[in-house]
């Protein structure tokens, strides 16, 4: 019979016969297989279903006819989506399971990739942003430090290979007058900043050449943030008058949003006040917290710009001996300097969702090769009646496109959920001054993806399919012998492939957790619970003097002391986990050091108590007390590192020190002696070691900023409201800023790496989840295909061990493979994410063998369910279907 027809229809194709007489030729054999159908005995709906699967591809012989009547590209498509909407709707298992699963590998991507796009590839909103570097001062025992101002001005006069210079320098401010006082970050830029940058003020002007000097008009531009905050997007604030310090301030400009070129600012004042406010500022050794913005010049590059930026500073050291002889200058891209530490954590994230796509891709293909060998005998009798095998492809791969297109939609709208998500969860210093959106890049890298998954996972089925043997896929039986080894190989190398990238991803998740799990262990050599910090600052005239400061100091203490819960509180110029730091260098009495090899430490200015509120503890000697203060000797303590490092084999206690270059012995040197050694702190972070620290009470050296420390016998956080009152009550106008309990201040020092690791864990158990699915897949449609041999072999006595062991052998071959695979690919891949670890190797043997086992473990399960169906068939029932 089929034989006949397919003679028939070739001579309709040759003749290019009407699709009428097609039409009748079809409904013809459709009657006469109904009635073979009818006289076996099957019901009418068995018998149609039957029907429709038999000739299904018959119902596009008339496309066969039209393609030999020259039919347009356009038509083509048409035709191909018309018929691939009929055979998904005939498969809505395959359609459902695979836009789903395609969806959450696009999802994950678009999400992701939504804040890579934001954070590391957005244009910045700068004229040729590509041309504005970054330049600090920098020295061997620190590396790269601020800029002092009087270097600043001979770099900008001295080169030639940028076509301008600015400095940006960080100040704080009180703002008053408002309903609370308000801490705010400013930024003092010289008069040419926004111009440099090719940024216009969103409302009113920009600073003049005048306000560069000292003396000159106290004006501001304020942030957008700011100016939304406090004045609600008033238009009309421009000439409105800011009390900053206690001194009124003209508003002259608001910024546009979305300005990034250095830390996040409230507003920006001209340079001229800064140096008009600070007597130091113009001081050549004075290194305030600095930094120079430059526009490369015209033909100029970064390689030249720093050789010449090297010599200007080389001739500095030579006329300013004191004040820059270690002194050199680093130059780095502005956008290498805004993604910071946060682009190797993206990168990863990256790599990993793309990992989970392609993953995604290959289960969906494994998918499709299923699909397509009950497909074998439509597309052999397409081919027969006259179909290209091109044809054939174009189809399948139009099936292909409108799966990924549909899994694109569900990806979008998991993405728009997941991006609002990440935004929440992601920590700020990844997220900054970013704008993360699905936007029009976003969307068409979604379209990019969409295609590149149609060709991943649509290319190999369609190729398999346009190899179909017309004779025999049209027997009774489908496919060849030939055609069904190539493929379960198809098969078994995507469930490989998908097993090794499975592994991949977690050997990295693996790694990240062995990281913060050593983070974790580490002693930051304070108690964090329990403990609250909150910065304060006395800036306006009135604390000029230090008696008013101490004054001040004292006050807060004793009364924030009194309040219900306190057990200690007391003051310090900085905190540990902060990465706050004020260095200088020192002398020691006694030892002689060469230029540039002076102990460089961080400098701790503390009250009685400091020690007992964070939990440091004091190995030799003492603390200090309350008689430590001006008039008496002057004292201070170090820690357990610089007291290793210098007092090696000598106790410290006793021994002196002083600031600056000090002559051994020097009777006028304002030497301090060593009282005490305490223990390390980390100050930078969990993970940056301890360094040189020594502190000296606040009794005997003032300071204007300060951070309370306390220590409470319950919840930190519900001290908030009272301390507020504490200093309000002291004065009105000091506002407090920065308040975080250590625990807080801990956690956010962790925080990139947490988030990496918890998303990394997530996407490594999607892609693991896929993968074993896959090899199940492959394995269970091995038993389903062979169902028939097994219950023979049990009904001829073969033994149910024998038969498992028939059916998990190739698939525990097949995960062995992919886990061999993996572990290579992983050894080489894990490098790149060596900024992430922490006293973790990027091959760490325990991280491989656990992360193998469990794999192997999985894939073990999955092959044994498929195993323990076969051992379930019964013998009667194959033997009757032989």
């Amino acid at each position: 019979m089929w034989r006949d027809l397919l003679i028939r229809l070739r001579a309709l194709v040759r003749r290019r016969a009407m699709e009428d007489d097609l039409d009748a030729e079809l409904r013809f054999h459709r009657e006469r297989q109904l009635e073979a159908y009818a006289r076996a005995g099957l019901s009418p709906d068995e018998a149609r279903r039957r029907l429709a699967l038999e000739f299904g591809g018959l119902d596009q012989t008339r496309e066969a006819c039209r393609d030999a009547r020259g039919v347009t590209m356009i038509e083509h498509l048409m035709q191909d989506v018309r018929y691939g909407l009929r055979a998904l709707r005939r498969t809505p298992g395959f359609t459902l399971v695979a836009v789903l699963t395609l969806g959450l590998g696009l999802g994950a991507n678009t999400a992701i990739f939504s804040v890579v796009y934001g954070v590391l590839l957005r244009p910045l909103p700068y004229a040729d942003p590509s041309a504005l570097v970054v330049m600090n001062e920098t020295t061997p025992k620190v590396g790269l430090v601020s800029v002092s101002y009087p270097n600043y001005a001979d770099w900008r006069a001295a080169s030639r290979s940028f076509s301008a210079m600015a400095i940006v320098v960080g100040v704080d401010y009180d703002l008053t007058g408002g309903s609370q006082p308000e801490a705010i970050h400013a930024e003092a830029v010289s008069s040419n900043y926004l111009s440099m940058l090719g940024v216009r003020p969103a409302l009113g002007r920009d600073f003049t050449a005048g306000e560069d000097q000292p003396g000159a008009a106290r004006v501001a531009i304020l942030g957008h943030a700011l100016w939304q905050a406090q004045f609600g997007g008033d238009a009309g604030v421009v000439g409105r008058t800011l009390t900053l310090d206690g001194d009124p301030v003209t508003v002259i400009g608001v910024l546009p949003e979305g300005l990034r070129a250095s830390d996040s600012s409230d507003l920006l004042i001209p340079v001229g006040v800064w140096l008009g406010d600070d007597d130091q500022a113009a001081a050549r050794g004075n290194r305030g917290n600095t930094v120079v913005i430059g526009r490369l010049a015209t033909g100029a590059d970064l390689d030249r710009a720093r050789t010449e930026m090297g010599g200007i500073a080389a001739g500095l050291a030579r006329e300013h001996p004191d004040t820059n002889a270690e002194f050199g200058v680093a130059l780095r891209p502005l956008r290498e300097v805004l993604v910071g530490d946060v682009r190797p954590a993206l990168l990863v994230l990256f790599g990993t969702v793309v990992c989970v796509l392609l993953i995604a891709c290959a289960n969906v293909a494994n998918l499709s090769l299923i699909r397509g060998a009950g497909r074998a005998r439509e597309m052999a009798l397409r081919v027969a009646i006259g179909a290209g095998r091109r044809r054939l492809v174009a189809q399948l791969l139009v099936e292909s496109a409108m799966v990924a297109a549909l899994g694109g939609l569900v990806g979008l709208a998991l993405a728009f959920a997941g991006t609002r998500g990440l935004l929440r969860w992601l920590p700020a210093d990844i997220v900054e001054g970013a704008t993360i959106t699905l936007n029009g890049p976003v969307l068409a890298f979604t379209g990019v993806a969409v295609l590149a998954a149609t060709l991943v996972f649509g290319l190999t089925p369609a190729l398999q399919a346009a190899r179909t043997d017309v004779t025999t896929d049209l027997n009774e039986g489908g496919r060849s012998a030939t055609s069904g080894r190539r493929q379960r190989r198809w098969r078994g190398a995507l469930a490989v492939a998908e097993i090794a990238l499975a592994l991949v991803l977690l050997v990295g998740a693996g790694l990240m957790l062995r990281s913060l799990s050593a983070l974790l262990a580490v002693d930051p050599g304070v108690r964090t619970d329990g403990v609250l910090t909150m910065y304060v600052g006395l800036s306006s005239d009135r604390y000029d003097a230090d008696e008013a400061k101490q004054a001040f100091w004292t006050r807060l203490l004793a009364d924030a002391g009194a309040l219900p819960g306190v057990e200690q509180v007391a003051l310090g110029t900085n905190v540990p986990l902060t990465d706050n730091h004020s260095r200088t260098d020192i002398s020691i009495d006694g030892q002689t050091f060469p230029v540039g090899a002076l102990p460089h430490p961080d400098v701790h200015i503390v009250s009685p108590g400091y020690f007992r509120a964070l939990g440091i503890s004091v190995r030799e000697g003492r603390a200090f007390v309350a008689s430590d203060r001006a008039g008496a000797r002057r004292v201070g303590l170090v820690n357990r590192t610089l007291a290793e490092r210098y007092f090696a084999g000598v106790d410290p206690v006793g021994q002196r020190f002083a600031f600056g270059r000090q002559a051994p012995g020097a009777a006028d040197a304002r030497w301090i002696t060593i009282v005490g050694v305490v223990d390390d702190t980390r100050m930078y972070g969990l993970d940056n070691p301890s360094r040189l620290e020594v502190y000296v009470p606040l009794g005997l050296a003032g300071a204007s900023e300060m951070t309370l420390v306390v220590r409470t016998s319950g919840d930190p956080a519900a001290l908030v409201p009272s301390l507020r009152s504490v200093v309000a009550a002291i004065d009105p106008e000091r506002p407090i800023s920065d308040v975080a309990t250590l625990t807080d201040l801990r956690d956010a020092s962790l925080a990139t790496r947490r988030v990496t690791l918890l998303l990394l864990v997530g996407f490594s158990a999607l892609a693991l989840a896929l993968a074993a699915l896959g090899i199940y897949g492959v394995m269970s449609y091995g038993v389903a295909q062979r169902t028939n041999e097994f219950g023979i072999r049990l009904a001829l006595g073969a033994r149910p061990r024998d038969l498992l062991r028939t059916v998990l052998g190739p698939g525990l071959a097949l995960a062995g493979a992919g886990i061999g695979i993996g572990i290579a690919l992983a050894l080489g891949l894990t490098r790149l994410m060596s900024a992430l670890l922490f006293s973790v190797s990027a091959a760490d043997p325990a991280t491989f063998v656990s992360v193998s086992a469990g794999v192997a473990l999985i894939a073990f399960v999955a092959c044994l369910i498929p195993g323990w169906r076969a051992l379930r068939v019964d013998p009667q029932m194959a033997l009757r279907r032989s």
